[in-house]
C-alpha cells in the first residue's frame, strides 16, 4: 500500500515534450531549478472538485445519471520565502535588471504573459508528483510580513499527445 504524505521538495523547468519514468526522473530534476525555500505551511497539492450534472427521475425525484463534465484540476501551491530575481523572472515573468553582469533587481512585464514550465514535487514519503507542462501564476504574496513569491502551478494538457498532463511515480530505491 502506498501512502502520500505531504511535500518535502519542488523544482520547475523546461516543459517536458517526453513522459517522465522511474528511470529517467532523477536526471530530469537535475537540470531543473530547485526550489530551496517555501514560507511555513505555504505549500501542497490539491485538486478542484469535479463538476458534473445529474439527471433525475421526475417521476421519484431519484438521480438515474450523473454525466461528469469536467474535470478536478491538479494544483501545486507554494509561497517562496527566499527567492532570487532570476527566480521571480522566471515564474512570474518580466526581466532581471543587471548592472554589469550582477542582477540588482526585476522589473514587472508591461504585456500579459503565459507562463509554462514541468512542476515536480517530492512527497515525504517517496513519491514524484509530476505537472510535464504546468500554467504558472505567481504573484507577491504577504506572509508574516515576509513578501514572498506565491505560486500556482494548474496542471494543463501537453503538447506532446504521449506525454500525460500528470504522473505520480515511486522514487528508485538505492540498490
Amino acid at each position: 500500500m502506498n501512502t502520500f504524505i505531504a511535500l518535502q521538495k519542488l523544482w520547475y523547468g523546461d516543459v517536458l515534450t517526453t513522459a517522465p519514468t522511474q528511470t529517467t526522473i532523477e536526471t530530469t530534476i537535475a537540470s531543473m531549478t530547485e526550489v530551496k525555500n517555501v514560507h511555513g505551511d505555504t505549500w501542497g497539492y490539491e485538486e478542484s472538485d469535479p463538476e458534473s450534472t445529474d439527471y433525475l427521475n421526475a417521476l421519484t425525484g431519484q438521480n438515474y445519471y450523473v454525466d461528469k463534465t469536467k474535470n478536478g484540476i491538479p494544483t501545486i501551491k507554494f509561497t517562496m520565502g527566499e527567492y532570487e530575481y532570476q527566480q521571480k523572472a522566471d515564474l512570474q515573468g518580466g526581466e532581471v535588471i543587471k548592472e554589469t553582469s550582477t542582477p540588482v533587481g526585476w522589473a514587472r512585464p508591461t504585456e500579459l504573459e503565459n507562463i509554462y514550465k514541468c512542476v515536480v514535487a517530492l512527497s515525504k514519503t517517496g513519491v514524484y508528483i509530476i505537472f510535464p507542462k504546468a500554467q504558472i501564476i505567481a504573484k507577491g504574496d504577504a506572509q508574516d510580513k515576509n513578501i514572498g513569491l506565491g505560486v500556482t502551478a494548474n496542471c494543463v494538457e501537453p503538447d506532446v499527445n504521449t506525454v500525460k498532463p500528470e504522473y505520480w511515480i515511486k522514487k528508485k530505491t538505492e540498490e
